[in-house]
């Protein structure tokens, strides 16, 4: 049987708000604080009316938690997001004993309210994987052979993504190259490679973590990508100096390039490493991921086409590789200035 109780909480401001607490078997389910007792009140027995009518009409209370909806939403799961798995854990960790009943939009805004202070990609994607497990309890209720109850709506589609800024593009200035080079070499071994590989084929983190060995044509001097983020298979051009460096690590067979020291089944994440390249580089504000961006923006800046750039980086659309546009014409128009101030005395 649902009851609820209203808490007087005061704020370190001064002021006073309700707090009311939903309770079944003694125990507190839901809560939600409103800034008059009244509203606290009306909700609690709101909630509880809507309870007694739902036991009224044989409706079935929702029994299925989240981390069980999770770990059968991962079951299911097919796709090729290497984060995901990451993701899920953080939300489980999180909503984990909530039944999926009690998920509601405003507790996953305060879930989520640590992510805004982050970038807007960030809070999108944690929100996009919740919304998919969601999405998929919802798909499970719709099921007449499954007997257990679920969820009908998803919360998510309450809660607003951030708006995210696409056309910032983030790449290396000719001043922190070098020094950014200078830090990987220091630090050495397969990170140095890896870093060099990243600068100059425009693979994303994800396609170089998993490379293999089988996957390196070394007398095309090419990388195979059977798995990439848009499902297409590409080969990608690896340049020549490179191809030396990674002559240097050469293994035989199909283990990963970049292996992880306790598993080798699972890619190294030099996130440490990363993290002390750019402190001795004194590089600031510059992700792994805008590493793609620099190889996009330097073959934009040597004049190379929109198509040529994206049939590298393996983009389906050029509209993906549009916002490089601006550099080619800059790249022209200096040229250009170059050329005719030399040709043309006024």
């Amino acid at each position: 049987m649902l009851n609820f109780y209203i808490r007087k909480v005061d704020l370190k401001s001064g002021e006073t708000r309700y707090r009311t607490v939903l309770t079944k078997s003694g125990k507190d389910i839901k809560t939600k604080t409103f800034r008059r007792k009244q509203d606290a009140r009306i909700w609690g027995n709101r909630a509880v009316l809507e309870s007694q009518e739902q036991v009224a009409k044989g409706i079935k209370p929702c029994t299925i938690t989240f981390s069980r909806s999770a770990d059968e939403y991962m079951s299911w799961w097919t796709g090729k997001d290497h984060d995901r798995v990451r993701l899920v854990l953080w939300w489980e960790k999180r909503l984990g004993k909530y039944l999926l009943s009690d998920i509601t939009p405003e507790l996953i805004r305060d879930t989520l309210k640590p992510k805004k202070a982050q970038a807007p990609a960030t809070y999108n994607k944690h929100l996009a994987v919740l919304s998919a497990i969601l999405d998929y309890a919802t798909l499970q209720q719709e099921d007449d052979s499954i007997l257990e109850q679920y969820i009908d709506d998803n919360p998510c589609k309450r809660v607003r993504s951030l708006k995210v800024d696409n056309k910032i593009v983030r790449y290396l200035s000719d001043e922190e190259k070098p020094r950014l080079l200078k830090a990987a070499k220091a630090i050495g071994g397969k990170f140095y490679l890896k870093v060099l590989m990243a600068l100059t084929t425009g693979m994303r983190k994800g396609e170089l973590d998993w490379l293999r060995w089988c996957d390196i044509d070394f007398d095309k001097e090419l990388a195979l990508l059977a798995d990439t983020k848009n499902g297409t298979p590409r080969h990608t051009p690896i340049p020549s100096i490179i191809m030396d460096e990674l002559k240097k690590h050469r293994e035989i067979g199909n283990g990963l390039l970049f292996p992880s020291s306790t598993d080798p089944n699972k890619p190294f994440d030099f996130r440490k490493q990363w993290a002390s390249c750019l402190k001795a580089a004194n590089i600031k504000n510059f992700r792994w991921h805008d590493m793609r961006h620099d190889t996009a923006s330097t073959l934009a800046r040597a004049g190379r086409t929109m198509k040529e750039i994206a049939e590298i980086l393996g983009h389906k659309s050029l509209a993906s590789t549009d916002r490089y546009t601006h550099l080619s014409t800059a790249h022209k128009s200096q040229v250009l200035n170059d050329t005719m101030s030399k040709a043309v005395k006024l």
